[in-house]
């Protein structure tokens, strides 16, 4: 329970559907809300969610996993964003920390289920979109291990946010009107640059030079960390025309800026990758892909490569699926799985 109004819902319609419900949150992040942001691992919100917890009548725990998430999920996002690639957090948190220990918490303590606040849905071992387009949280869950989705329920995966709100204002929750969580809990008010230039200051100036695709220099970048693939705005540069982050080269420090059609990608590959209806599938498949939670899924063909991952090939060239994303694979409504883009 993170002490926001998915957790909370979440609780009450297991209760409505004769659970016994335990209440655990975890201690991540030493921080707390600041200008009405919300973040699911801020002190402000276990309290939350510790009241919400005694609302219901439910026991409530907190498990301190800060030096496991640290480890996990912190100084890997910094260290490949220093690399050029684009990581997710949440998929670190969800594969590393969130279902792992909720997982074994339950199985100390003699608890069939783990449930959260996602908006997904598990049907017969397997893995499916919640019915929400706008909310659908499937994407960041492709790391889940098989075995685990039997134990697992997903009490919001057939509803939509607004209906979720609108049950909580009923209910009077505390968090029935808070702000939606941001996407990077850590980060103050969603602001990753500054985080990692703070976490970085002591390393001194990591700026390097700007470029061209033909190598003309174009200004001075504060890091390579600042930015990602496709990426347009505040790179410093100013110009007539249009210019993109189509290179981030970090052997020699250096950000290559071009025009659009260079970010525009046919085939990626990618690696680490976890499928969820079998260990292997049968290549070359079908599917649709996504390389982002929000866009919507695009077609793709699934290839063996010789490094042992898999080539997409998109039906249509695709603006900047960056290194360091995750692509997920679905059929139907149906994760099937997914990896890393390299």
């Amino acid at each position: 329970m993170s002490g926001g109004v998915d957790s909370s819902v979440a609780a009450y319609l297991l209760m409505e559907r004769g659970f016994e419900v335990h209440g655990v949150s975890f201690i991540l992040w030493e921080t707390r809300q600041r200008s009405g942001h919300a973040a699911c691992c801020s002190l402000d919100s276990i309290v939350d969610a510790s009241l919400t917890s005694g609302a219901l009548g439910i026991k409530h725990r907190e498990i301190d996993v800060r030096d496991i998430f640290i480890e996990k999920v912190i100084e890997p996002f910094i260290s490949d964003y220093r690399k050029g690639l684009t990581p997710n957090p949440c998929i670190l948190c969800n594969k590393h920390i969130k279902f792992p220990v909720l997982m074994a918490e339950a199985e100390r303590l003699g608890i069939d289920y783990i449930s959260t606040g996602h908006y997904a849905q598990t049907e017969n071992n397997t893995l499916k979109t919640g019915v929400d387009d706008k909310k659908d949280q499937s994407y960041f869950l492709y790391v889940l291990e098989r075995d685990m989705l039997k134990n697992i329920i997903f009490p919001l995966g057939n509803l939509t946010k607004e209906t979720v709100r609108e049950l909580a204002i009923k209910l009077n929750f505390a968090s029935a009107h808070r702000a939606e969580s941001q996407d990077i809990c850590f980060t103050e008010g969603g602001n990753y640059r500054k985080f990692i230039r703070d976490y970085l200051a002591p390393q001194g100036n990591l700026g390097g030079k700007i470029v061209d695709i033909n190598g003309k220099t174009l200004g001075v970048h504060e890091g390579l960390y600042a930015y990602t693939l496709g990426q347009r705005r505040a790179t410093g540069v100013a110009g007539g025309v249009p210019l993109y982050v189509v290179d981030i080269d970090v052997l020699n420090n250096v950000l290559v800026l071009g025009p659009r059609e260079y970010v525009m990608k046919q085939e990626i590959n990618v690696s680490d990758v976890n499928m969820l209806i079998a260990d292997r599938i049968e290549l070359p498949i079908r599917v649709k892909v996504k390389f982002r939670s929000t866009m919507k899924a695009v077609t793709g063909d699934l290839y063996e490569n010789n490094d042992g991952g898999i080539t997409v090939a998109f039906e249509e060239p695709q603006w900047a699926p960056a290194r360091g994303q995750s692509a997920v694979f679905y059929i139907g409504e149906q994760v099937i799985g997914g990896g890393i883009i390299v």
